[in-house]
């Protein structure tokens, strides 16, 4: 069978899609073809149906998989409609908003399944009966439209055990053009769940949809799962091969300290036989010196944790995270003992926050100095705890929630409009805010900035140009080689200077 991968990614940073990778390897294991249209602007591939059309028209594929995250819905919709007029093969939706929202995705007129949490296994039955044209309507994991429009909803099969999964096929993308994008870093993932029960995070969530209908007993231990060493291995060594200019792994697990007999083990062979340096996600909770140690020991460079927000009110209360700030700090001050690089990443935007909860959140940065500080504006993902709590507040905003394309951009909360323009300043001018409070040489300059900002009215607001000014005051400072954050790349993204990073 030729199965053609459709990526969504539109307004959304580059990415390797990791669950599309080990797809494609599981079907090309079973003798399938693959193929990938990754939809990016970056990569010069927008939502242009004629393009699309042209390109489907020639793959001429048996099944379509559109892999579907949420704040992309809209632009699945555009191109499912009007596909039937040219296509009359197998379309199948899967990804997270798939998984949280079912009967959203499955409305769609032109889809003929949905694949419900993990699907490697159901794909392959699929490609397999629809090659011997025998009965698919009763796959584990798939919800399947009938002729006459009925869903048939399946139940689900116990989580995959990933040492039954070949190395993931990478090959599936363009790498020539995407690691350049990426720092020439390549993306891994070594296991699967999260330990952590966040309100904002599908995963407690995903674990709840699969205790209801697995057909087996089911828990969060058996969600959390780490891949063989030796798969880990294989994926890069294969990759690296073919692509020798990579010059670090970055593991993107939620939790890379999951399990520490992964950790112990891992440690050992990727010094010596990857020998690149790597980054990984670490919760401070489960950080402590003899892990930091061990990480270092191994390659890892560079850390980044899970911050969130600086207001411990609003950690306890709202997001479920009870990672004090004192933990946090604790975590800062060993990654500097041990002398590696940082990342730090939060929110804002939460319901209930007060703008002095945000400066809370801008505040701890300020004393942890990461060498680099991501801040996202929140974004109620269907199904989770802090999506009933919006609903059940009533302030979602449904119509402008649409009109996003990633979850780092804009609230789409209704709050007042002095509290909608107070965030988006933040959003994009954080590092400012932020500089304000280092006390140092250039704190009271960065002071006078925002003061002008926030006197600004939003039509003032839309006509000023930040990343002019922001790059005018950084230089300024740079020369004098004194310590202040400045924009990187987009406008969720701020660097230190000096750092290791960014120099």
């Amino acid at each position: 069978m030729n199965i053609l991968f459709i990526n969504l990614n539109i307004g959304a940073t580059v990415g390797l899609n990791n669950g599309l990778a080990i797809l494609s390897a599981v079907l090309k294991q079973r003798g399938h073809q693959t193929h990938l249209l990754f939809l990016s602007e970056d990569l010069g591939y927008g939502v242009d149906l004629k393009r699309i059309k042209g390109d489907i028209l020639q793959i001429n594929p048996d099944i379509i998989g559109i892999s579907l995250p949420e704040p992309q819905f809209r632009y699945a919709e555009q191109i499912c409609d009007g596909i039937r007029d040219y296509y009359s093969g197998f379309i199948i939706c899967g990804g997270a908003f798939p998984t949280m929202d079912p009967f959203t995705v499955i409305r769609m007129p032109a889809v003929d399944a949905i694949c419900i949490g993990e699907g490697e296994d159901a794909l392959c039955e699929l490609a397999s009966a629809l090659s011997s044209k025998t009965d698919y309507f009763h796959i584990k994991n798939l919800w399947v439209k009938t002729k006459d429009g009925n869903i048939i909803k399946n139940s689900l099969r116990p989580f995959k055990d990933l040492d039954e999964l070949p190395p993931e096929d990478k090959e599936l993308f363009d790498l020539k053009k995407i690691l350049p994008m990426k720092n020439y870093q390549l993306e891994e993932m070594v296991g699967r769940g999260c330990p952590f029960k966040c309100s904002y995070c599908i995963n407690d969530s995903y674990v709840d949809i699969y205790k209801e209908n697995c057909t087996e007993p089911v828990n969060k231990k058996s969600y959390l799962r780490m891949k063989n060493i030796e798969t880990v291995l294989i994926e890069l060594k294969n990759t690296i091969k073919l692509h020798p200019e990579i010059k670090k792994i970055a593991f993107i697990d939620d939790s890379f300290l999951m399990f520490n007999n992964f950790l112990e083990g891992f440690s050992k062979r990727y010094a010596s036989e990857i020998g690149l340096p790597y980054m990984c996600n670490v919760n401070p909770v489960s950080f402590n010196l003899a892990k930091g140690h061990m990480l270092k020991d191994s390659g890892c460079d560079d850390i980044r944790f899970g911050i969130e927000s600086g207001s411990e009110r609003v950690k306890r209360e709202i997001m479920n995270r009870n990672i004090s700030n004192k933990k946090v700090i604790e975590a800062f001050i060993i990654t500097a003992s041990l002398g590696l690089m940082t990342s730090s990443f939060n929110m804002i935007g939460l319901p209930t926050e007060t703008k002095e909860e945000v400066m809370e959140t801008l505040r701890l940065n300020a004393q942890i100095l990461p060498d680099t500080i991501k801040l996202m504006t929140f974004y109620p993902f269907k199904n989770t705890p802090i999506y009933e709590l919006c609903e059940k507040m009533d302030l979602i905003d449904h119509k402008k929630k649409r009109e996003l394309d990633n979850y780092d951009t804009f609230t789409c909360l209704k709050f007042p409009p002095e509290h909608q323009l107070f965030l988006r300043k933040v959003q994009t001018a954080f590092s400012w805010y932020l500089n304000t409070f280092l006390n140092n040489e250039a704190s009271e300059d960065y002071k006078t900035k925002v003061i002008e900002i926030e006197n600004m009215d939003e039509s003032d607001w839309l006509k000023f140009d930040f990343y002019q000014a922001d790059k005018n005051i950084s230089n300024k400072y740079r020369e004098k080689n004194i310590l202040h954050y400045s924009s990187f790349i987009n406008r969720s993204l701020a660097a230190k200077f000096p750092s290791r990073h960014f120099s």
